[in-house]
């Protein structure tokens, strides 16, 4: 083949992969919108390009929305201000609205999705559709997990197509007469690729369509290799589908005579609901079938989503319309606490506030501060930013002066642990040792087991004991003035503290709070840490942005760009823990001592806000004691981190619905209940709109990839999930599969959105909630493309105002509106 040909092909494998999100490995779970490459078009038209691609639903079934309807979460009143929005001409004859709601409510369902985007193989012979789908699954497991495994795939060096190419030929399961064709593969995967294409007889107008249908045939694998061959390098999209085609082009014939196509569901026809409607009614068909015709019947789902988006925004939007809460009635707060704009925080914020003086912000957890952070143990650095970030300063963490002898013990025990247990997995892994390991060490596993098992909350805690006697703590320091240059150093001061709104009025004490959560036995663990630090956890971020403000003369400039910080005013950090709701203060060991006390007095605040968030969670995690005291709750809630047999250890974001940007007068006193992003933002600190432009295209997308995980995984948990984790395989610290074998799972498992059947998580498209000038808005989302298709297309909804007390605006395709709301409602 000819370089243009095989220029050609990787051209048209790339078109076809923009159908796939890449997947992140489970190490540093990154949330994703899995229909990220269809955001350019509206969410209508995404999700039935993905019903036919995937066979994928793009709502809640309408027997979902009905029971919501029954149980007064979506009301009439929510359908009929969602008809006039979507549909207004269908309601323009009288008792249209009548007609139109008895159809929401009980004409025949939709049926859901088929996938219709097959391979010849899926259409033709199923059986050598499934023993590709096999083959596929089997050797993308062996190559990932060649990197752990303790027996490594031969030939991996060489890339996936190249050890493929030489081991499979020797497949004992494949036919010979497969086995000899797959051993004359050409060297280059693109070359076989053509070469299939051209025995299966795909024409060349075809063929992009025909990539694409192998590619969602495994969807889970195929968006792993996408992430791996744009990170990695070592395969790509082009090897795994010579991979995939090489095996149907081997096993399938290509003479053999087509069967006739299987019908799709069909629809309700206009007839079928105008016979339930009438009935419904007591009226006649023909008088209800007209009004019909104007509400097609694969729109009504689309319609009970704006519904039940609604009844949740409205109120929102009311709440945040009344008289803002008194502020701390101090001159000076207590402290101030900056917390990740992660919705866990919000209610942490909330009950911080209610116990003095203190004033909360939200900013993105990374602080930031774009870091690769190296911590005393060594090892490989972790990526501390957002994805969408490269991170340019590589930060370690050193022993503190005089506490060098202190860090080696520390290092000695870490040495040592870690020692351990890849000791014990090597030999759980061996051919014979497990016998000798179960004689040797069985006596101490079995009542171990048994204790974290029947007492997770007592071993927990003794294991902690244990692990702190062995692992001392040691004060240690960060090199952060030798990774950042004093400019930049200024410079990220300056960017900071004006995008959360903090440029005076800085109290004594000031803390950055990062998060990260600490559970066990949860291969989903990075999948509840900080988003913005790269599915990591956010203490490293917070003390290296400590360190740059506590600097003198990264001070001294500020002071010359109007920034005044008193000499009184100390930056510390700290670490939410958000399975336990405790709140660590790192770095004491640096504190001044004037500010012991107040560190201290903060300290008891902390643990009561956490002791009272507890409570407020133990209220919808299962299992959990109804009616305890906040310590009982908060023992409990503690306990369910240490659990290595607990499925719901957190809810991490689920409920996520709003992304408010805004100051802390716009929220304070609200209990949003741990469902909104909450950006700090000062419109008076950013004339030119750079702030709230970084804000719009940086955590807003964040937090919309995180909201659309979540409504995917909860809306198709078969396709966009992960399944549930009781029959989870790990494979090479990549991902899970559902059982032994298959696809790689994609998204958050059912435990994540689920208590059983109950949802958790109520999947609703994110609401972008913004007060500043409407203008400055329109002119930041003229410029950037990214936000013309979420806000556009309907993948997020923005709602505005410029000055508390405006009437809130929403934002559509012909400009700003009031809300019509109680207007509807009325009608």
């Amino acid at each position: 083949m000819s370089a243009a040909e095989r220029a050609r092909l990787r051209a048209d494998v790339a078109v076809a992969g923009r159908i796939l999100a890449p997947a992140w490995p489970l190490e540093t779970f990154i949330a994703v919108n899995p229909l990220d490459g269809l955001e350019d078009r509206p969410f209508e038209q995404a999700v039935a390009l993905a019903g036919g691609a995937f066979g994928a639903r793009g709502t809640l079934d309408e027997g979902a929305f009905r029971r919501a309807h029954a149980e007064g979460r979506v009301t009439d009143a929510d359908l009929l201000a969602a008809l006039e929005r979507r549909h207004p001409e269908a309601l323009a004859e009288p008792g249209a609205a009548e007609i139109l709601l008895a159809d929401l409510l009980h004409a025949p369902p939709a049926p859901s999705p088929v996938r219709s985007l097959l391979t010849r193989a899926e259409r033709e012979a199923p059986g050598f559709a499934a023993a590709i789908d096999a083959q596929a699954g089997k050797w993308c497991a062996a190559f990932v997990e060649a990197g752990e495994a303790a027996w490594a795939m031969p030939g991996r060096d060489a890339g996936f197509y190249a050890a493929w190419r030489a081991l499979a030929p020797r497949d004992p399961s494949l036919p010979r007469p497969a086995r000899r064709a797959l051993a004359a593969l050409p060297d280059a995967p693109e070359d076989a690729i053509l070469a299939a294409l051209e025995t299966l007889a795909i024409p060349a107008g075809e063929r992009r369509a025909y990539l694409q249908a192998h590619l969602v045939a495994l969807p889970g694998w195929a968006s792993h290799v996408r992430w791996r061959g744009e990170r990695d390098g070592d395969v790509d999209l082009v090897d795994y589908l010579a991979l995939r085609l090489a095996y149907e082009a081997a096993l399938l014939d290509p003479t053999a005579p087509a069967p006739e196509a299987r019908p799709a569901a069909a629809a309700p026809t206009p007839a079928e609901r105008a016979a339930r409607v009438a009935a419904v009614l007591g009226a006649e068909p023909a008088a209800v079938a007209p009004v019909l015709e104007r509400l097609p019947a694969d729109c009504r789902p689309f319609v009970w989503l704006d519904a039940y988006e609604e009844h949740y925004r409205g109120p929102l939007l009311e709440a945040l319309a009344q008289p803002p809460a008194e502020p701390p009635s101090a001159a000076r707060p207590a402290a101030q606490v900056v917390c990740c704009i992660d919705a866990r925080s919000e209610g942490l914020r909330r009950h911080l506030e209610a116990k003095g003086d203190y004033e909360t912000l939200g900013f993105a957890g990374f602080f930031a501060v774009a870091i690769r952070f190296q911590d005393l143990a060594g090892g490989a650095p972790s990526a501390l930013c957002p994805v969408l970030l490269s991170p340019g300063h590589a930060v370690r963490e050193r022993p503190a002066p005089g506490a060098e002898a202190l860090a080696e013990r520390r290092l000695a025990g870490l040495q040592a642990l870690s020692g351990a247990e890849d000791g014990f997995h090597a030999a759980k892994d061996g051919a014979v040792a497990p016998f000798a390991l179960a004689e040797s060490a069985g006596w101490a596993a079995g009542p171990l087991a048994a204790a974290k098992t029947l007492l997770p909350g007592a071993s927990g805690r003794l294991r902690e004991r244990l692990r702190r006697h062995a692992v001392p703590d040691a004060p240690t320091v960060l090199g952060v003035q030798e990774a950042f240059s004093f400019d930049e150093r200024a410079l990220f001061a300056e960017v900071a503290l004006t995008m959360m709104g903090l440029t005076g009025g800085f109290g004594r004490l000031v803390v950055l709070c990062g998060h990260g959560s600490r559970t066990e036995n949860n291969p989903y663990a990075a999948a509840l840490d900080c988003g913005a630090c790269g599915g990591n956890r956010g203490g490293p971020n917070a003390r290296t942005a400590a360190a740059i403000l506590n600097g003198a003369d990264v001070r001294a400039h500020l002071a010359t760009r109007g920034i005044e910080i008193g000499e009184d005013t100390w930056f510390a950090a700290a670490e939410h823990d958000t399975a336990s709701d405790r709140v660590t203060l790192l770095d004491r060991h640096l504190v001044p001592a004037t500010h012991v006390e107040d560190l201290d007095r903060l300290a008891e605040d902390l643990d009561a806000a956490g002791a009272r968030l507890s409570a407020e969670r133990a209220a919808s995690l299962p299992g959990a004691p109804r009616a305890a005291s906040a310590r009982a709750a908060a023992r409990h809630v503690r306990a369910r981190g240490t659990d290595w047999a607990q499925v719901f250890p957190e809810w991490g974001l689920a409920g996520n619905a709003a992304f408010v940007v805004g100051p802390r007068s716009l929220t304070r006193g609200i209990d949003l209940g741990r469902r909104a992003f909450l950006h700090s933002y000062d419109p008076a600190a950013d004339r030119d709109g750079g702030a709230l432009e970084t804000i719009l295209t940086a955590p807003l997308v964040v937090a919309q990839w995180i909201n659309c995980q979540y409504y995917f995984s909860t809306v198709e948990p078969a396709v966009f999930g992960a399944g549930t984790k009781t029959i989870h395989n790990v494979i090479g610290g990549v991902g899970v599969l559902a059982g032994h074998d298959g696809d790689l799972q994609l998204g958050l498992p059912w435990q994540s959105v689920a208590d059983g059947e109950r949802l958790v998580h109520e999947p609703m498209r994110l609401l972008a909630i913004v007060q500043a000038p409407l203008a400055r808005i329109d002119a930041i989302v003229a410029r950037n493309t990214v936000l013309q298709h979420l806000f556009g297309n309907g993948w997020v909804a923005l709602a505005a105002r410029e000055q508390p007390g405006d009437p809130w605006q929403r934002h559509t395709a012909n400009g700003w509106r009031s809300e019509i709301r109680e207007e509807v409602g009325a009608r």
